[in-house]
């Protein structure tokens, strides 16, 4: 039957031959160790056993050690102490704000002053904390995949509040409740001399025009006024003066296109840095080697809204 043993004689003289085979590979002095470790006074075999777990630690201590899992382990130790540092710079730069009054007429917004710092020593270390949570953003973020919904949300933040069709709040302390930021540039509404009410922007009934290369499409606000056209990708500037020498700059050589450019962006652990650009170009060439201005704004991230820490820096017009 198969799978069962019968017990033949041929079967045991197999049995035999393979013992006897099996104790000449095994050799007659591992044999008579065995047997002599019998036999070894007590004495003698504790120190076989103490030279045994010796040589099993010697064996132990030289295994490989997994260099991918240390990385790994002094990595994650490295981040989370560049993100405690982030968050208490953010502390500290919050804690050192206050707001200017700018009353309520015509919807100002609310602007971020630090009025204890009245020396230049004082204003160059509030910047410097700015600047110290910006590197960390961008040092630990530049080069990774933004996150789709998030970068698409702040995008849609950042383009709302350079056209001028709404703004994000101030990131704050604890439940302070928010404030809604000032507008950039010429988009808010300015008081009206001549009575007691408020004019629309001068840029209200433009259309704003944006390049955004890191992006193949995004979300538009929605406004009547003004409008918003996009141009996306890498190739996105030039397509932008290509449309523009075609619909106006063929008819006026002295035309110029103005467009707001959204880059870079990065973020990292709930934070983002966003520079933005306003150059203003006669003829596909930027007017006096300039622009109109740009600014690189801190933001953090509060549920699904982006909030503004700060304006880390800002030039032109």
């Amino acid at each position: 039957m198969v799978g069962s043993i019968v017990k033949t004689k041929a079967w045991s003289s197999v049995a035999v031959a393979g013992v006897c085979a099996m104790t000449t590979l095994i050799g007659p002095s591992v044999l008579q160790g065995q047997a002599s470790a019998k036999k070894a006074p007590p004495a003698r075999a504790a120190a076989a056993g103490a030279a045994a777990a010796g040589a099993a630690a010697k064996t132990a201590a030289s295994a490989p050690v997994d260099s991918a899992a240390v990385v790994a382990r002094l990595l994650a130790t490295d981040e989370r102490t560049a993100l405690s540092r982030l968050t208490a710079l953010r502390s500290l730069y919050l804690r050192k704000a206050d707001w200017a009054e700018l009353g309520d007429r015509c919807t100002p917004g609310a602007l971020r002053v630090f009025p204890k710092d009245t020396t230049q020593a004082a204003r160059d270390s509030v910047q410097a904390i700015a600047e110290a949570m910006e590197e960390i953003v961008v040092g630990r973020g530049a080069g990774s995949a933004l996150p789709a919904a998030d970068a698409r949300a702040l995008l849609r933040v950042v383009v709302g509040w350079e056209a001028g069709i709404d703004r994000p709040n101030w990131d704050m302390a604890g439940t302070a409740k928010p404030r809604q930021a000032i507008a950039t540039g010429l988009t808010g509404e300015v008081p009206d001399p001549a009575g007691p009410g408020c004019l629309p922007s001068p840029t209200a009934t433009d259309t704003v025009t944006f390049v955004i290369p890191g992006f193949a499409d995004m979300d538009f606000p929605r406004a009547p006024r003004p409008r918003v056209k996009a141009y996306f990708g890498p190739e996105g500037q030039l397509h932008a003066r290509d449309e523009f020498f075609v619909d106006v700059g063929s008819k006026d050589p002295k035309a110029e296109l103005r467009y707001i450019l959204v880059a870079p962006m990065v973020i990292w652990k709930g934070y983002a840095m966003v520079g933005v650009r306003r150059p203003q170009e006669l003829g596909g060439v930027q007017v006096d080697g300039s622009n109109r201005g740009g600014a690189a704004y801190l933001f953090r991230q509060v549920g699904k809204e982006w909030r503004l820490i700060s304006v880390v820096r800002s030039w032109g017009g």
